[in-house]
This record gives C-alpha cells, sequence and structure tokens, in this order.
C-alpha cells in the first residue's frame, strides 16, 4: 500500500489528495476486552425529523443528545493517531438503558420548545455487537401567543410594565426553559435595581393558560404548567401558549418591600481584625455620602466618589452594587473587595460596609527573551539567521496622588548576533537600547469640561511616551519617539470609544553605509521603507462585542466589530510647522468584522478585514513603513510568511541571489478567513484539550498610487485585478488548548498565487505528492527551499488568530 501510495503520489498530486482524503474518511473503531457471551453496545446514532432546523443545528443536536444518553448507554473511545478508535470494555447492551435515553432526549427536546416530541429507537445486532440508532421525531415547536403579568403589588407590577421593552418572552417565538428562566432572571434584575434587592426568583412563576382546568393548579415545578399544556395541546399543527407571570406566595413579606441606604462605610485600608465599632488606631471622616474610616489616609475622597456609585440616601440598587465591584477590580489598587448589606431592624433601610483591601504600592518586574528566527523561505540580506536574547525591566507605581493613577517605567535593552555573517564580518547584527513611560489616569482628562465632569461618561486618559535606539552594524543606526495622548470611553453592550488626540512619531534614519546604499540601490522599493518620518496628528477607535444570548441550540454565538481612523498633516499637524521636512500627511482608516458560533465540540469562525491608508500631496507616494500593512504569518494569510504576500502581482524576489529581500508592505490591504474548529482528544480533562483546525484564508495587499511612473506597476490597485491578484491559502492545524492559552501549529498551501496571475488567475494545486511530501516540506536543497518558497508556509501562534 505505501509503495502504491508513493507512486501515485509521484505522479499526480491530485490523485494523492483523493486517495488520502479517502484513507482519513475510513478510519476504523476498534473493540477491545468485551464482553464474553453477552450483547454489547457498539455505537450510538441519531436522526431528527422535523423541525425547523438547518444541517448545522441538526448536527449539533445531535451532539446534544450524546449528553442525554444514560451512563450505560455510552461508549468511551479513544483517539490514536487521529484514524484509529479505540473502545475498551463496552457496557452491555440493555433495552431498559436505551428506552431511558430515549426518555432523556425527549426532555431535552422540552427545554428547546419541542414539547409533542417523541423518541423511538431501534437496535442492529451485528453477531454480539449491537449499534443503537434513535429517531427523533421533533414535530413542530409549541409557540407564545401572549404572555401577561400579574404581580398583585401595584409597585411592583408598574416597574414590570415599564421595563416590558426588554422582555424575553415574545409572541410567536418558541417557549423554552431558556427563555422562560431568562425572562424570571430580568424581571429579578429589574426589580432589584429598584430597591427589592431580597427579591429572589423563587417569588416568580410562569404560568400556561388557565382556562384549562389542568393548569389551574401550582405545582412545585415552575416548568409544570407549561408541560401540561403542551400535552393538552399536542395534537394541533401549530401548538400555541398563553403564559401569565404571577407572585408565588410567600411567607417572607419583606422579599416584597423596597429598601433605601441609610449609611455607606467605606474601609479603603481594611484589615481582617476590624470591626465598625472599633475606635483605637481608627480615623473617621464623613461627608454627605460617605463615612470613611481608615487606619492610613492613602486615597482622596474624589477618588473614591468616582469608584463608588452608590450614594447613601439613595434606593438600593443591584446595578450599582455590581459596578461598584467591578470599578473597585479595575482601579487596581485594591487585592479583595466585599460589600456587606446589614438591614436596620423594624425598618425598610440597609447599611452598605465597603471593605477593601489594599495592594502594594509598586510592583516590579523582570524578564529575559530569547529568539531564534532561520530564515528559510530565502536568504535576507538584512537579516539571516538570527539568534536575540534581551532583557525588559519595569517598575511600576499604582496610586500616584492617592488617585490610583497608575505609571509604568518600562526599560528594554537587547542584542542580535548574525549566525550567518552574511552582510558584515562582525557576529553581533545589531543592538537595542528602549525605554517607555505610561500612564493611565481613572478618571476623563480632555478639553472639553462638560465630558470631563460627566459622572455617566465611564473612562479613563492615557500618556504614552517611549524613546528607542536601534543600530544595525555596517548598516544604519534609528531612532524612534513616540508620543500619544488621549482618553477612552465605555459605553453600553461592551462598546468602546477610543479618541488619540495627539499621536506623534519621529523615526529618524542616520549613519547610513555604503553597504545599506547599494541594498537599497538593488531593491528600489525599499527606498519607502528605510526613511526619515515624523507623523503629527490625531486618531480615534471604536469596537463592540455582540453575544446572542436567545440563540437556544449554539452555546455562544459572537460578533466583534472594530473600526479604526487615523491622520497626520491635516489638523493639528498642519497647524503647528514642527518637522516639516519629515512631516508625512496621509488619512488612514481600517474595518475589522468577526463572527464565531461555538458549538458544544466544534467551532466556525469567520473574519473580514479591509484597511486602506492613502498618501495626501505630491512629495509622498506611500505611507510610512511602520504604518502600511502587510499579510502572512500565524494571525493572517497563513500560506505566506510575515510580510511575505503582495504587493498586487508583483513577482517574488529571486531566491538564487545573494541579496534577496522580500519583505512587502502596502497601503491597502483586503482579507477574508474562514476556520472550522474541532476537538480531536481531551488529553487531560479541563487541562489540555487537542484540537484541530480546517483553514481557508484569501487575501492581498496593494499601494494606492503608482510608485513607479512611466511605467505600469503591477503592486498599484486597480478593481479590475482584484480578483487576479487575490492569493488564496488553505490548510490544517492543531492546537493544544491549555486553557489559559493556546498553542497553535499551521500548515498552509497556496492555491491561488498573485504573482502567476496570468496563468489561469493564479490558480494552482501546489505539486506534492505523497512520496515526496517529507523532502520538500524539511530537505535543505536549493529546489525544495524553492518550493518552499513559493507554495507553503509553517506558522507557530499563540491563541487562536482570530
Amino acid at each position: 500500500m505505501l509503495y502504491f501510495l508513493k507512486m501515485i503520489g509521484n505522479k499526480n498530486g491530485y490523485t494523492y489528495y483523493f486517495v488520502l482524503i479517502i484513507l482519513l474518511l475510513s478510519s476504523c473503531t476498534i473493540i477491545r476486552k468485551v464482553p464474553e457471551g453477552k450483547y454489547y453496545l457498539g455505537a450510538n446514532s441519531f436522526e431528527v425529523k422535523g423541525g425547523n432546523f438547518n444541517k448545522v443545528e441538526k448536527s449539533t443536536l445531535k451532539q446534544r443528545f450524546v449528553n442525554q444518553l444514560d451512563d450505560s448507554s455510552q461508549t468511551t473511545v479513544k483517539d490514536v493517531l487521529f484514524l484509529l478508535h479505540f473502545i475498551t470494555r463496552p457496557p452491555i447492551f440493555d433495552t431498559a438503558f436505551a428506552a431511558a435515553s430515549a426518555r432523556n432526549i425527549e426532555a431535552s427536546m422540552y427545554h428547546i420548545g419541542y414539547y409533542g416530541a417523541k423518541t423511538t429507537y431501534v437496535a442492529d445486532t451485528i453477531r454480539k455487537k449491537v449499534n443503537v440508532h434513535y429517531i427523533v421525531d421533533a414535530g413542530n415547536p409549541t409557540l407564545i401567543d401572549t404572555v401577561s403579568y400579574f404581580l398583585k403589588k401595584p409597585d411592583i407590577q408598574e416597574i414590570v410594565n415599564n421595563s416590558l421593552n426588554k422582555k424575553v418572552l415574545e409572541p410567536n417565538k418558541p417557549i423554552t426553559k431558556l427563555a422562560v428562566t431568562g425572562e424570571i432572571s430580568r424581571i429579578v434584575d429589574t426589580l432589584r435595581n429598584h430597591g427589592y434587592y431580597k427579591f429572589t426568583s423563587a417569588e416568580l412563576r410562569v404560568r400556561g393558560d388557565t382556562t384549562i382546568a389542568a393548569l389551574t393548579r401550582i405545582g412545585d415545578n415552575p416548568f409544570e404548567d407549561l408541560l401540561l399544556l403542551a400535552e393538552a395541546q399536542a395534537q394541533k399543527d401549530s401548538p400555541k401558549i398563553k403564559l401569565a407571570v404571577v407572585l408565588n406566595p410567600t411567607n417572607d413579606s419583606s422579599k416584597l418591600e423596597q429598601y433605601r441606604i441609610r449609611n455607606i462605610y467605606v474601609l479603603p485600608d481594611f484589615m481582617s481584625t476590624d470591626k465598625l465599632t472599633d475606635s483605637f488606631g481608627i480615623s473617621e471622616r464623613k461627608n454627605d455620602h460617605y463615612i470613611l474610616r481608615y487606619h492610613e489616609w492613602l486615597f482622596k475622597v474624589s477618588f473614591l466618589a468616582r469608584t463608588i456609585p452608590l450614594r447613601s440616601g439613595d434606593i438600593f440598587s443591584q446595578k450599582k452594587y455590581n459596578e461598584t465591584l467591578l470599578n473597585i477590580s479595575k482601579a487596581g489598587v485594591w487585592q479583595s473587595s466585599n460589600i456587606r448589606i446589614l438591614e436596620v431592624p423594624d425598618s425598610n433601610v440597609v447599611d452598605l460596609v465597603i471593605e477593601l483591601v489594599p495592594t502594594k504600592k509598586y510592583g516590579f518586574e523582570a524578564a529575559l527573551e530569547a529568539s531564534y528566527s532561520a530564515v528559510t523561505n530565502t536568504s535576507n540580506a538584512l537579516a539571516g539567521n538570527l539568534f536575540g536574547i534581551s532583557t525588559n525591566f519595569s517598575l511600576t507605581n499604582r496610586n500616584i496622588a492617592k488617585q490610583a493613577i497608575r505609571m509604568t517605567h518600562s526599560v528594554r535593552a537587547g542584542i542580535e548576533l548574525n549566525n550567518r555573517n552574511r552582510t558584515n564580518t562582525s557576529l553581533i547584527n545589531s543592538t537595542e537600547l528602549s525605554y517607555r513611560n505610561n500612564i493611565t489616569l481613572p478618571k476623563l482628562l480632555t478639553p472639553i469640561p462638560r465630558i470631563n465632569n460627566n459622572r455617566n461618561l465611564k473612562g479613563e486618559t492615557f500618556i504614552n511616551t517611549s524613546l528607542a535606539f536601534n543600530n544595525r552594524l555596517g548598516l544604519f543606526n534609528s531612532q524612534n519617539i513616540n508620543l500619544n495622548y488621549g482618553f477612552s470611553l465605555k459605553g453600553k453592550k461592551d462598546r468602546r470609544w477610543s479618541f488619540r488626540l495627539l499621536n506623534a512619531e519621529f523615526s529618524y534614519l542616520f549613519n547610513e553605509t555604503p553597504t545599506f546604499q547599494t541594498i537599497l540601490d538593488q531593491n528600489p522599493f525599499l527606498r519607502y521603507a528605510y526613511n526619515t518620518a515624523f507623523i503629527f496628528g490625531t486618531g480615534a477607535s471604536y469596537s463592540s462585542v455582540y453575544r446572542n444570548p436567545k440563540h437556544l441550540i449554539s452555546l455562544t454565538k459572537e460578533r466583534t466589530f472594530t473600526a479604526n481612523f487615523e491622520e497626520s498633516g491635516l489638523t493639528i499637524g498642519r497647524i503647528l510647522p514642527i518637522l516639516k521636512k519629515y512631516k508625512k500627511t496621509f488619512v488612514k482608516t481600517d474595518f475589522e468584522y468577526k463572527y464565531t458560533v461555538t458549538y458544544p465540540k466544534t467551532a466556525l469562525a469567520f473574519r473580514m478585514f479591509m484597511g486602506i491608508g492613502i498618501p495626501v500631496g505630491k512629495k509622498d507616494t506611500t505611507l510610512p513603513f511602520f504604518k502600511q500593512y502587510f499579510g502572512g504569518g500565524s494571525n493572517s494569510m497563513r500560506g505566506w510568511p510575515v510580510r511575505g504576500i503582495g504587493l498586487g502581482g508583483q513577482k517574488l524576489a529571486d531566491i538564487t541571489t545573494n541579496n534577496t529581500f522580500n519583505n512587502r508592505t502596502g497601503d491597502f490591504q483586503f482579507e477574508s478567513n474562514v476556520e472550522y474548529r474541532y476537538i480531536i482528544s481531551r488529553i487531560i480533562p479541563n487541562t489540555l484539550t487537542l484540537g484541530g483546525a480546517v483553514f481557508v484564508d484569501a487575501g492581498n495587499i496593494w499601494n494606492i498610487k503608482n510608485t513607479t511612473p512611466g511605467f505600469t506597476d503591477s503592486a498599484q490597485f486597480k478593481f479590475q485585478n482584484f480578483y487576479k491578484q487575490l492569493g488564496v491559502s488553505a490548510g490544517t492545524g492543531f492546537r493544544l488548548d491549555f486553557n489559559y492559552f493556546v498553542l497553535r501549529l499551521d500548515l498552509g498551501f497556496r492555491f491561488k498565487r498573485p504573482e502567476t496571475s496570468y496563468i489561469n488567475d493564479g490558480w494552482h494545486v501546489p505539486n506534492i505528492g505523497f512520496g515526496d511530501a517529507f523532502k520538500k516540506l524539511f530537505s535543505g536543497s536549493i529546489d525544495n527551499r524553492k518550493w518552499r518558497y513559493e507554495n507553503f508556509n509553517f506558522t507557530i501562534g499563540i491563541n487562536y488568530p482570530f
């Protein structure tokens, strides 16, 4: 067989892929240590009939049914080499366990609105092995007809009526357990935000149509009434239900009472031995809203007031209670927090005690990093094989001016060794020294006082500066200075805005050597990459995350949208004449959309990105190098190395020459990615999971302007060439999920190469056979290196690419 595969692999790449797919799909299951002389369970399968399900939802339902099987109707499968599946000691088959599993599946269907679902099973016997096939006739979902609220107490009724625009139970939607519990939780949250802090879900019940006699009683199960009604309407083609949300009788009338806050005690440097009755060693201050009790005065009252939205005299609000805990956690100056609620006897008021344990004011971190870069795709004239080592030190002050203002000083020093020794006679390739200062203020500090004083706006202000010096021995020196100031705002539903009111970056190149000038002459496009540039402008960004809480079958459904805008030389850059000789004028904007559906054992992820930067003025033909877009690498077009794709249909550099440089960046980027993820094996439960992925990436980068006047520039974006110059790669990979991070290994093959767009629009199948796969992927010969350079890329990444 191996000889056969080798032969067909060498002769026909298409046949190789076909045979490989057949092998993967024909993986077998081996059963070991079967019960002697008894019928045993081999496999379970499921079939769903009826219902309003698409193919993906049916597949997810079947995964859900696996969890509903009785313990004695489940088999444990272990994978070996991803092709062989072993079942050891399968359970003895018993019709009672199969019947119990069928009932569990029906109960599971109740929870997603299919109350009339019926489940049967067929046992197929092969010798002593029994394969059980479950058939689920879903029928039609039970829909909500109307929803009414009868809450007896007028004040509670009024509060709930005013919040009906946010209700979860909606007419003509399926009645599900998730929707019922979601509506109960919503009402509980609404009432707790209006002072009913003792109100719980036990005080509510969702009942069916009381005109049916079978549903006039109240049982212990909050879902019992719905099930009874479903049985009464099971024979209808389109069953519907009338719902009523009512109060349960309670022996504790205080649960239906509204509470106000009397006193708020803030203990900003709390110790476990502290009590409210202590006076020795405790100082106390009072203002209109708080009673401050402290050992040492560590925080200003203005900072505490911004952090704690709770106020004495207000109606108790669970939302502000949670917001206070969140603000305290984000402040970064306390290591733990707790809020105790003390009821005042014979009254509808409570006292709050906020206990805060401070963290250390100063924090110090040190790290040592090492890296190795083996340039296998091309012989890089500016690099070669590199080994680098760097040290990083940072010192953080978490509480400047007693207002939780955070300042971090970071110093980085590194050295890079050229073990190929191609460009100079020195072993040292480059040195780096940098300093960075980050200041974060937990309040808004803008030129507009109205924004600063608006307590409904939650945000922070940042001031970041950095200075870096890099010495590329034998080539050039560079200095980089960066300063940006701005603020960010947090909105509702995971929305965030960020505004950079000042963004200044200066990259200064000097001490260029004749060797470096020779490289620029041989690679003209590098003159845009390595030059002195000054950016002086503003920027803004927006991001939002949406999760669908009503999706009944998938585990999560998430959409993320991000937009960025940046300009230089058009606003403050035009007003202030600073470094006009090097100043770059441009506008730049980009958008990114991500959509992920996660199922119990699989996930489907989609991403689309588009960014464009337009140089303004005659002297600039492209964006500065450090503002340009690039593709390739572990988080982009995985069939290409970092900065390895593009520009447009531009040819790849010749790998056989000694001064090859293939660093590609551009002013316009379009990219789309699709990835299907699946679990292969849970190696260590709850600790390490091995997963796999199949992905397709499409995209490229271009320049906006023609950078070679007088000639047709294949790197310039033209709409009529968009499809032809689009690169497409596909591949597979493995993921080691350690819960805290994911180690990712991806193998990407190029199926559409922009540089060959004149042949079949660039489409081709990488010429690799089963017999020569190892040589082409790992051999160091010039032919195999050239094949990898033109067709293949292997990447290692941390966490998911999108």
